[in-house]
């Protein structure tokens, strides 16, 4: 299916299949080696990646890009197999479960599909709209608000033909493509065109996207970091607020990295990032930097130099730290 995630994919050949996922991996890789003890989509070993394309005839590379190895050299420099990873959604997983809102959806896309299937972009951050039916995605079950696990929607049922497909809750069996179809608020044109084109080249997984704008998205990125950040710069999310006409909304005070925060906090937080780093940046940065809003040293901030080289591109404030030269984050 179109940009479908390895995990999604997975399922549905098990199901093809006649089986359970459990038993359709017991099948294929035996019982030594498990496989929801992972986030497979950001990190599937080599064993599954070559078994998934010998028993299905499907390129290798293909079947890679199924996985955030689609995003490496894109949206960050090297896949890490642990910590936090830029721009993904972390699943934080316990004994199989999920204790992170870390699989989006969009109820609409999950009821037009013939079989419904869970896009590798809805792992992203900044996924947190649909460019197709321009309403917002959601990150949990809108009845018992449980995270997604697909992979759990099957246990405890004998019989397969009853287990429901992906589209069901694996809790409370609730369907989440009858989650409801909120309208993404688009309070600025610029930043969300921006945004959306983003989307869609996701979407598209890089194909015809032409010149790949890096630089925009670690600066989007860290400005991100800095507004749900509560010491680093904490009147900058007022001051943006100010000039935009947008409400200042409590954000959740802790020491979270931005992708573990929920939906609606992240939507709103990628927004106001958004449009301070457009293609005017440069002049709106150096403003808050006047105004005390922002020191202007925390914009390059734990950013590698590869990093700062990029910004260099788009920005000419300068830098006067030390930096570290290697950082996945």
């Amino acid at each position: 299916m179109p940009g479908e995630a390895l995990s999604s994919w997975f399922i549905r050949c098990a199901h093809a299949n006649g089986m359970k996922a459990q038993t359709f991996a017991v099948r294929n890789f035996g019982h030594q080696r498990q496989l929801w003890n992972r986030d497979v989509d950001r990190f599937a070993p080599d064993w599954l990646l070559q078994t998934m394309s010998e028993r299905t005839g499907t390129p290798l590379e293909q079947v890679k890009k199924m996985t955030a190895l689609l995003f490496e050299g894109r949206l960050f420099q090297t896949k890490n197999p642990s910590g936090q990873l830029r721009w993904w959604l972390p699943l934080n997983m316990y004994h199989r479960t999920y204790r992170n809102f870390g699989i989006q959806y969009c109820p609409q896309c999950l009821a037009e599909d013939a079989i419904p299937y869970f896009r590798l972009g809805w792992r992203l951050a900044f996924y947190t709209f649909c460019p197709k039916h321009q309403i917002m995605l959601h990150d949990r079950c809108h009845q018992c608000q449980q995270p997604v696990a697909f992979h759990r929607v099957e246990l405890g049922k004998a019989n397969l033909l009853d287990a429901g497909n992906m589209n069901h809750c694996w809790n409370c069996n609730s369907l989440l493509s009858d989650a409801p179809k909120v309208p993404v608020d688009k309070w600025h044109k610029r930043p969300f065109t921006q945004w959306e084109a983003l989307l869609k080249i996701v979407d598209r997984q890089f194909r015809d996207s032409g010149p790949f704008n890096k630089a925009r998205l670690i600066l989007w990125h860290q400005m991100c970091r800095l507004i749900v950040s509560v010491n680093l710069a904490p009147d900058l999310q007022s001051h943006i607020c100010s000039v935009v006409k947008q409400p200042v909304l409590e954000l959740t005070k802790s020491r979270k990295a931005f992708e573990q925060r929920d939906i609606s906090e992240r939507h709103y937080v990628l927004g106001l990032s958004a449009w301070i780093s457009d293609v005017n940046a440069e002049r709106k940065l150096r403003t808050v930097i006047m105004k005390r809003k922002l020191p202007f040293n925390q914009i390059y901030r734990d950013l590698t130099i590869y990093e700062i080289k990029a910004l260099a591109n788009i920005l000419s404030i300068p830098v006067n730290i030390k930096r570290r030269n290697v950082s996945h984050y």
